[in-house]
Order: structure tokens, then sequence, then C-alpha cells
């Protein structure tokens, strides 16, 4: 597990080293991997007034002491001092913006504004930023020009990086919305520095491999899960199929079968039963596929065990037996989980905001966990704990996708739970999810993320043997 923080960079000179140096290393790595060599290369920098114009200065010296032709573009009067002495002792040089295209740079290394910008961005930077946005690679320092650092929004112009080295610790905004579009590939530099507590956080392998390692020596189909799906309908006879499948590959000891079309289910599946009940069931799946009724998530809701509600039911939350039952399985400590995506979230009557404050808010009001859907998924907590999956990928952005997800997350919390671990649980599944995703390709289909899906798993499992 890795903790995510919305501080804004670190303002003295010590640190500042620290990042500089760690800046540095990275780009000669990539100088190394794209021209083949450190000397003799070309980086311009993009500095700005403030600290991250400072990192830039200060990496860039380190960087010219290593033969590095470095030159630099301000897009401000003002800069940081102490790093730009640095920077022109060592070699570099400043120079006007519209030498930028006749250097011809290798790397381009963003310094204008870092994780403290709240604003929109001037006709000049928006200038020196497209100037030179295709001259050589793009990366930027700890969060690309333009980025909301805790949200994600984007603003008008911003950078369009390849690589982003955020500084000491991930920022949410790089990894979810517009901010994930524009940051490329993500690489954490290290910094010795105690940063506050935080309740926020994404998921590693070593989560994965402990949520869905191997079943214990002793196990049998009961100890390992069973799951009640209620998916598909005769308008969508395949949601059945998929959700199933999606539960089936978490691991599970059994799926029974609770939907509308249970013989395309059971073609495709055969080991799963047709059967409503509820004895020997660890968790519950509902409204995939325009399937289940309000009759039915009110009986679910009743019981003591994990229920996921997922497209169609969403539209029965605004009942309100179905909010009082909701509000009674939370003071029991039982949980419930919540899938929708932006769109329908709105339609439920929460605006789009940000994301985080977005899947909060349902969260909070409907005493629920939250699986708020889309580029950067964030899972969230009753509490206001919250994770953002950082391995979704837009090949998940095809029909019955979602489908596969809500049996995963409900197969997933079959095991018993204590309640502070299920944050984590889900946002394994959502992990898994965008693993799959990204396995299948950009090709991917549901049926295919369905085997995807088995495959990701069993390398998981076979990791921990």
């Amino acid at each position: 597990m890795r903790f995510i923080h919305t501080v804004d960079q670190i303002h003295d000179d010590g640190h500042m080293a620290q990042a500089a140096f760690g800046i540095s290393v990275r780009v000669a790595e990539i100088l190394r991997g794209t021209v083949g060599r450190v000397v003799g290369s070309k980086v311009l920098l993009l500095v700005g007034p403030g600290n991250n114009g400072g990192d830039a200065l200060w990496a860039g010296a380190l960087l010219a002491k290593r033969g590095t032709d470095v030159r630099a573009v301000c897009t401000s009067e003002r800069f940081h001092e102490v790093a730009a002495t640095k920077f022109t002792a060592a070699g570099g040089r400043f120079m006007a913006l519209n030498d930028a295209k006749k250097f011809a740079p290798d790397v381009v290394l963003d310094g204008i504004f870092g994780a403290g910008f709240r604003d929109e961005l001037s006709n000049g930077v928006r200038l020196v930023i497209a100037t030179t946005e295709e001259l050589g690679t793009v990366v930027a320092i700890d969060v690309p020009t333009g980025v909301h650092a805790d949200t994600g929004v984007a603003a008008h112009g911003s950078v369009r990086a390849d690589i982003t080295l955020t500084i000491g610790t991930l920022k949410p905004g790089i990894l979810m919305g517009q901010g994930k579009a524009v940051s490329g590939v993500l690489d954490v530099v290290p910094l010795d520095f105690s940063y506050p507590t935080t309740d926020a956080f994404v998921v590693d392998y070593s989560d994965l491999q402990h949520v869905y390692g191997p079943p214990p020596i002793l196990s049998h189909k009961y100890t390992r899960g069973v799951a009640i799906v209620n998916a598909g309908s005769v308008k969508y006879p395949g949601a059945g199929v998929l959700a199933v499948g999606g539960a089936r590959a978490s691991g599970i000891g059994m799926v029974r079968f609770a939907g509308e079309q249970p013989a395309n289910v059971l073609q495709a599946y055969p080991d799963v039963i047709a059967s409503q009940d509820l004895s020997h069931t660890n968790a519950i799946v509902v409204g995939s596929g325009e399937s289940g009724t309000l009759e039915q998530l009110v009986e679910y809701l009743a019981t003591d065990l994990p229920v996921v509600i997922d497209a169609h039911a969403l539209t029965f939350l605004s009942n309100p037996e179905i909010q009082t039952a909701l509000a009674k399985r939370h003071q029991r400590g039982v949980s419930t989980v919540l899938t929708p995506h932006e769109g329908e979230a709105a339609r439920m009557g929460f605006p789009r905001l940000n994301r985080i404050a977005q899947a909060k808010a349902i969260a909070r009001s409907l005493n629920s966990f939250v699986v708020l859907k889309g580029a950067g998924t964030v899972i969230t907590s009753p509490s206001g704990a919250f994770a953002i999956d950082r391995f979704g990928t837009s090949a998940l952005a095809t029909a019955g996708s979602g489908d596969v997800l809500a049996g995963l997350i409900a197969g997933t919390l079959t095991q018993s739970l204590a309640l502070e671990e299920v944050l984590l649980h889900i946002s394994c599944a959502v992990a898994l999810h965008g693993l799959a995703g990204r396995r299948a390709g950009n090709g991917c289909t549901a049926t295919t993320l369905v085997q995807a899906l088995v495959e990701v798993h069993a390398e998981l499992a076979d990791a921990r043997e």
C-alpha cells in the first residue's frame, strides 16, 4: 500500500536539494534510454517563479555538471535565486523562448508550477507550453503544470507530460480525471520527509498478493466463499454471464445465480447453481444488466451480508425504505458497496464536483462504500477514507466491463472481513480488474476481460506459493 498526500511541495533548500538530485538521476536515465547518452545531450528547463522552478534549476545544475547542455526559459521575472546561482555556476544558460526550437532539446523539463497550483494559466505560460511541447520528451516535476494536484482538474493549455516525476509521494490529481490523462508514466522521486498521516492510498502488488493469494490448504468450497449473483435480464442476457465470470475469477468457492436468464449462465459455467437460496451465502451482487427488483433489494439489505449494488439497482437508492436500510446496515457494521460512474452519480443527485468530493458525498449520504468508476476510479468508505486506482486503463471502456467488476467485488468480499479491511479489499478488486484490462489490451471486450482476470489472479496466487 502506498499513501497519497495532497500537501504542497516542500519549500526548504535541504529538501529541494534532495528532490533535485532525484530528478537529475531520473532525467539522466531518460536521456540514456531515448538518445543513448547523457554527455552532449540537451535539456530545456521551463522555469516558473516558485519552488517548482527551483527544483528544475537545481536539477539542471546537476545535469550540466554531468556534461549535459542545459538551457532554461523563464515564465516570470521572478525565480528561485539560490537555485539559479547554482545553475549558472554549473554552466547552465538562460535563453529566450524564440530560440527553443533552434536548441532542439532531447528532454523538456517542466518546472513552471507544481502541487500548489490552483488557478488558470496565463496566456504567456500557455504560449511557453505550446511552443515547447513537441520539442522533446516532456518530463513534469511533481505534477504537470496546470493540473490541480488534489482534484485532477487540468487548466486550459496544461502541460501534457510523457513522464511525471512526482516528489516524495503520489498526488491525487495525477491519478484521476484530466490529470491522469496528461501525466503520462508516473515515477515517485523519494524524499526524506515525515509526511502527515493520511487516510488516502493506492494499492500495490503486495496488497493484491495478500488478497488474491492461494486459499488455505484445508479449504473447501464453502470456506472459499459463496456469492449470489442477481444480474442480467431479457434485454441484457449477457450481463449475468459477465457478472458471474467476474465473481468466479475472484477465487470464490461457489456462485449461485439468481437472475432472469439462468440458461445462458449455466451453459457458460456448468459449475454455477441456479438458486436464490441465501443460506451458506457470503455476499450478494444485484443490478447489473437491469436485474433485480425493489423487493429483492429490500430482502438483501435486511441480511448481514455484504451487498454490491450496481447499475439498475442504483435507481432504488432514492427510496426512503432503502435509505433507512442502508443506515441500519452501517450501524450494524455491515458493508454495502455502490458502483456508479460519474453520470449515474449525477442522476442520483450528486453533482460532478471533483471525483473525490463526489464519491465522498455519496458514501456519507448513503452510508455505503462507493466505487466511483472512471479515469482514476475512486473508492471511498462512509468514514471518508479513500483509495484511487492506478491500474485502470481506457481498454476497460467497453460494454459489460462494469458487470464483470461488480461480480468481482462481490466475490472478493465473500471472505470474513472486519469493516476496516473492506476498503482495501474493494480497492484490490478494482486494481485486479485494471490489471486484467491491461492484459486484455486495446482489443479488450468484457468476455476477454474475464479470461484475463483468471490469468492475472493465477499469477498472483502462484507468486505466494
